[in-house]
């Protein structure tokens, strides 16, 4: 990645900056409210030195320039909360003042990350893990998204991961690889451990797709929508495809009243942690590139145990690793049979967990 700060740059450099083409840019501006006091005051000191430049470059006017050059911002952060070394105070609080909403705003030295867009449309392998637990009632809505997923051009992979059920789910989801083996590879794996983060785990591990998809198998989740999802996700390697249920009107009992209420509270929050909007902070069907993977894979997070869905994981990790997060509409149903998998206080306390993780971490 080219990191850069602006206050190093003249004349035309900043526009060369994005000539170059590197996938990623880091660039670091001066806060606005830290610059008319350090023009006031211009020290010439080890801390002011270099804050009397007559030039303010603001994150709207760097995002500007970014468009015409085909960058796109992925998120901005805070890095250096004021001029005064704070060597003393623990890193941890440091992290966790950068995060706090008017205070990161104020920040004296703030930092926005770029990657360079194209679309490269091919038609590689693409995976889509479904993990299915007491799922037998959904049969035909399985059937269903079979034969939708036969329109989808590039060549699939489905692998079925089945959660040691009370029915016969595995039994369905048996029959189904028989009968639609013709039109895709499809995988039957019984899952060895406990959650619905367990069970992407174990999917994705034996996949070899370029694009990843996971979609519950209870598919409140419009399956033309996922699919259009997925499809969006092939044109770029560095895009988290995060669908949004919120953004439309639900189906009457799609989603009760507590969780909805409990869904939005964490989006805010997360939206704060990572200081990008986050629509939908529990949506099942998420679809991402095997390189971000990869890089879950390479830091430990992708096999964390402390995250019971990994929709957390997912979208820190992304935010963590530059990668984009797009927020996806999608139409959200009623539950056509069965019941959810989760346990709501106790789950919800464990994304707590989550969160505070990732609020003391450098992210």
């Amino acid at each position: 990645m080219r990191s850069v700060n602006t206050w190093n740059l003249t004349n035309n450099k900043l526009h060369q900056l994005f000539k170059d083409n590197n996938e990623f840019i880091s660039i670091k501006v001066r806060g606005n409210t830290w610059e008319p006091i350090t023009r006031w005051l211009r020290l010439d000191s080890r801390i002011f030195r270099e804050t009397t430049s007559k030039a303010r470059i603001t994150l709207c006017d760097i995002e500007s320039l970014a468009e015409i050059y085909n960058y796109r911002s992925i998120r901005w952060k805070a890095k250096k909360l004021t001029p005064i070394p704070t060597k003393v105070i623990p890193q941890s609080i440091k992290n966790i003042f950068r995060k706090i909403p008017i205070i990161k705003q104020l920040a004296y030295e703030l930092e926005i990350v770029f990657y360079k867009y194209s679309e490269n449309i091919s038609e590689h392998l693409i995976s889509i893990v479904i993990p299915a637990r007491n799922e037998a009632g959904n049969k035909e809505l399985l059937i269903n998204a079979l034969n939708k997923f036969k329109n989808i051009p590039n060549k699939l992979e489905i692998i079925f991961v089945e959660g040691n059920s009370n029915d016969n789910t595995y039994d369905i989801l048996k029959e189904l690889k028989e009968n639609f083996s013709n039109f895709f590879k499809i995988f039957l794996l019984k899952q060895t451990s406990k959650g619905k983060k367990n069970a992407v785990v174990e999917g994705f591990n034996i996949s070899s797709g370029e694009t990843l998809a996971i979609i519950d198998s209870d598919f409140t989740v419009d399956i033309d929508d996922s699919i259009a999802a997925i499809m969006e996700s092939t044109k770029n390697k560095n895009i988290l495809i995060n669908c949004a249920r919120t953004t439309f009107p639900m189906e009457k009992d799609a989603m009760r009243w507590a969780n909805y209420i409990g869904n939005r509270l964490f989006a805010i929050f997360l939206s704060i942690l990572i200081n990008k909007p986050v629509s939908d902070s529990l949506c099942g069907t998420k679809v991402f590139s095997r390189k971000f993977f990869k890089l879950m894979k390479q830091n430990g997070s992708w096999d964390s145990k402390s995250d019971p869905f990994g929709d957390f994981t997912i979208i820190f990790e992304a935010a963590k690793n530059n990668i984009k997060i797009l927020n996806y509409p999608v139409r959200y149903y009623a539950r056509k049979s069965g019941a959810p998998n989760i346990s709501r206080w106790i789950d919800g306390l464990k994304l707590l967990k989550v969160c505070w993780i990732y609020m003391i971490s450098d992210i």
